[in-house]
């Protein structure tokens, strides 16, 4: 199966979101996760970190003001 694994990274710590993703929309800075059963996590202020195709992660980095 194709399914991956979303994580957020938030001020450093790294923490897992939601398994079994097969669709990720991006809204702006908003990701829009669903996974193989149709749930949805929605992430607001994020960015694409980094997408491991192999090992099937994908991290979120969260928008930090300055």
């Amino acid at each position: 199966m194709c399914e991956s694994t979303v994580f957020l990274d938030a001020g450093g710590e790294v923490r897992e979101v939601m398994r079994d993703v097969t669709r990720i929309t991006m809204n702006g800075s908003q990701a829009v996760c669903v996974d193989i059963v149709g749930e949805q996590v929605i992430l607001d202020d994020v960015a694409l970190k980094e997408a491991n195709l192999l090992s099937h992660g994908i991290v979120f980095v969260k928008n930090v003001e300055r």
